[in-house]
């Protein structure tokens, strides 16, 4: 007869002040790629430091949790949620670096030094695979005061420089830029489309989602998690050689005219 070993154990619960009082320059972000800040004339995108932006989070989406609505975690009821989130979700994958967004405060009139700028939202660089040379813009978290300005447009348009160039030209190089985003998002699945993204389809049952968000269907019913929502994953991309023949010059376009 055969015996297996089999030790897995649950990780121990992250504890909710953690990192809070890590000074920046001592803060590992632990991210696969080579780190650095992006920015345009307009934008600019800081890596998440928990001591730098914790409390900022969590001020910004208490105001705003309609922000949070199609994203697969519950929203943060106090400082120790974000940190936790920062170090389970962010920090530990090594696959994902999460990014501040910094702008000039709304309705500016005249232009704002960056140090000046004002906290707008999040973004990711997630899902990101060495090997295979993949990497997705996601958790975008755009402020509502912020909507229907230049933020997404830049700061999306950031990171997909970051994906895609060239290394000569400071990008990464890689080959494959997605976007996945829940089927019931249609805001998202058209900001996809405008930004060039060629889509490819729908995977089913992709995810579960925490207790009251709102997924494609009900879960399945006596076994573990059937309170939670099933998500459907609708899929997007751009490769690399679209990139240089034709969406690349059309970002720069959306990204100038705003």
């Amino acid at each position: 007869m055969t015996t297996y070993i089999n030790n897995y154990a649950q990780p121990s619960p992250t504890p909710k002040d953690i990192h809070l009082t890590t000074p920046p320059e001592e803060y590992d972000l632990n991210y696969v790629f080579d780190v650095k800040k992006l920015k345009s004339d307009k934008v600019e995108l800081r890596p998440i430091i928990p001591s730098l932006h914790a409390q900022l989070i969590l001020d910004a989406y208490s105001r705003s949790p309609e922000v949070l609505r199609w994203l697969g975690f519950a929203p943060f009821r106090d400082l120790g949620d974000v940190l936790v989130w920062i170090e389970n979700t962010c920090r530990r994958a090594s696959d994902t670096l999460m990014l501040a967004i910094f702008t000039q405060p709304p309705n500016s009139t005249s232009p704002v030094s960056p140090k000046d700028y004002v906290f707008a939202g999040i973004i990711g660089m997630i899902a990101s695979n060495y090997q295979a040379m993949i990497c997705e813009p996601g958790y975008i978290m755009i402020l509502p005061e912020f909507h229907r300005t230049h933020v997404q447009t830049h700061a999306t348009g950031l990171v997909m420089h970051r994906i895609l160039d060239h290394p000569s030209q400071g990008g990464l190089g890689l080959r494959r830029c997605q976007w996945i985003t829940t089927t019931l998002n249609i805001a998202s699945q058209n900001a996809a489309k405008r930004l060039g993204y060629t889509y490819e389809g729908v995977l089913r049952c992709m995810r579960v989602l925490p207790p009251g968000k709102e997924g494609a269907r009900e879960g399945r019913q006596d076994v573990r998690q059937s309170d939670g929502q099933v998500r459907d994953d609708w899929y997007a991309s751009i490769t690399w050689y679209e990139w240089e023949e034709r969406v690349r010059d059309h970002v720069d376009r959306l990204m100038n005219r705003q």
